[in-house]
């Protein structure tokens, strides 16, 4: 309701009435006629009770949005920075990366928007040339939004209708059953196995394959963990981050062995030595695979300037890639 957000926000600066109506350049009474749900304001005194309360227009007396976490599907934490996007009717929210990237603040149980962003796509997943893409879309005027996530929550995202498309991998052959409707394309092949800094004691991977010394690890679901724990036969004790790109950043502060693929360990000039080969792939929900901001995406994909991106980076065998698989 908007009088409860005016009131909400009114609170939160620690503002009384009477002093929220002298900065917006309105009566008293006409604050507490509209937090009273008695009265809607005219289009300058609405301009004026926005600023006055720092926030968009929109977000005070449009139609309040109410946001979901991509991977988690409830409300983001209060006060929290988000990028935004939309899928159907649904504001879906990932965790900004900075305050410079951020769409908007959760406040209230809404989404405060902090810049409009034009409809996109929404994909989950743990490959890490997909913030790239979204980058990418984004400069063509696509409010697309890449949040990272394991395969396992990125398949949950997708039955859960929280995304368009789920970036999914796993042991060539061995890739879980497609969700119920989804439409497969083929993505990179890439090897999975463990990393440590350009110090590394020699014998670095044999001790992280002991079982005994800790190892930088994904979280439980995440293909990458599933290689190592079914290689190294134990549970091994260890920090747990949430990308590839971060397990071989804390690997190089720390001098830790860390789980990832091989990409990210050449990205960050780190050792690597694998465990398996994985096969990665794009689900995308049939409801959306003929939409335009999907098949943007999908032109991008499937673009010469953007395979060689990622040819330039290492570690991706990219035959097939963007072809729908059988």
């Amino acid at each position: 309701m908007t009088g409860d957000l005016v009131r909400s926000r009114r609170e939160a600066l620690g503002l009384s009435q009477t002093e929220l109506a002298a900065r917006a350049g309105v009566s008293r009474q006409l604050v507490g006629a509209l937090e009273s749900g008695r009265h809607l304001p005219r289009v300058d005194a609405a301009l004026g009770l926005a600023r006055a309360l720092d926030v968009g227009v929109e977000t005070l007396f449009g139609s309040p949005e109410h946001p979901v976490d991509v991977i988690t599907g409830a409300l983001p934490a209060e006060g929290a920075l988000v990028r935004a996007g939309r899928v159907g009717d649904r504001v879906v929210t990932g965790t900004a990366r900075s305050g410079w990237d951020a769409d908007g603040v959760v406040a209230g149980g809404v989404l405060d928007r902090l810049q409009q962003t034009a409809p996109g796509p929404v994909i989950a997943g743990c490959e890490p040339a997909f913030e790239t893409l979204e980058r990418l879309l984004r400069e063509a005027g696509f409010g697309a939004l890449s949040v990272t996530a394991s395969s396992a929550a990125a398949i949950d995202a997708l039955g859960g209708g929280r995304v368009h498309a789920a970036v999914v991998h796993g042991a060539v052959g061995l890739l879980p059953d497609a969700t119920s409707g989804a439409i497969r394309f083929a993505l990179a092949r890439w090897q999975v196995g463990l990393a440590a800094g350009p110090d590394a004691a020699p014998d670095w991977f044999e001790r992280a394959m002991s079982g005994f010394a800790p190892v930088i690890q994904r979280e439980r679901g995440a293909s990458v963990q599933s290689a190592f724990r079914e290689a190294v036969g134990v549970d091994v004790p260890g920090p747990r981050v949430a990308s590839h790109v971060d397990a071989v950043r804390l690997s190089l502060v720390t001098g830790l062995a860390a789980v990832t693929i091989e990409p990210a360990a050449i990205a960050g000039r780190a050792r690597f030595r694998p465990l398996d080969v994985h096969q990665t792939e794009l689900w995308v929900d049939s409801e959306w695979v003929a939409d335009r901001q999907v098949g943007a995406a999908l032109d991008v994909l499937s673009s010469r300037g953007f395979q060689r991106r990622l040819a330039s980076v290492g570690g991706y065998d990219l035959a097939g890639f963007g072809i729908r698989a059988a």
